[in-house]
């Protein structure tokens, strides 16, 4: 997703309708029907990527209401972290060209995993963010119809 995250119902500001405040503090309340995440890193994880995780987590957790299914997205996040990390130290240590004249293939690596952690980050509709604004799309979509409520009690 691109561009900033919305805005949650308490820090909005201006002026809106009481219906179009109910409608963005149900979608906010949508985030918290998912099953929290558990904060125990996947096994897969190198050490740099597991002190991400240790890191990211609980900062995720204090802002945003994470599920389980932004796991893998942030254990992703966490090892692109951990892949830039060790691909720029090797980076630093040998510099962009090797002694063959040839580039060095850390510099790729830190390039491809830079690009892969940007994705990860902000596609997939996987993020509560995305959420919030699929959430948003789909129940912005159906007409205001009393008889299909009525229809839908019975």
């Amino acid at each position: 997703m691109t561009g900033r995250p919305p805005k949650k119902v308490a820090d909005m500001r201006g002026h809106m309708s009481n219906k179009a405040l109910e409608d963005r503090q149900a979608h906010e309340d949508m985030l918290f029907d998912y099953e929290p995440l558990v904060s125990q890193a996947p096994s897969w994880l190198d050490p740099l990527a597991l002190q991400e995780w240790a890191r990211i987590v609980p900062l995720l957790k204090k802002d945003i209401p994470i599920s389980e299914l932004d796991a893998t997205l942030i254990a992703s996040h966490c090892q692109a972290y951990s892949d830039i990390q060790r691909a720029t130290e090797q980076e630093h240590k040998l510099g962009m060209v090797l002694d063959n004249g040839r580039a060095n293939p850390a510099v790729k690596q830190v390039r491809d995993a830079t690009a892969q952690m940007i994705r990860i980050d902000s596609e997939l509709g996987l993020t509560v963010f995305s959420r919030t604004k699929i959430h948003a799309k789909g129940e912005g979509k159906q007409p205001d119809d009393p008889f299909a409520k009525l229809v839908n009690q019975s």
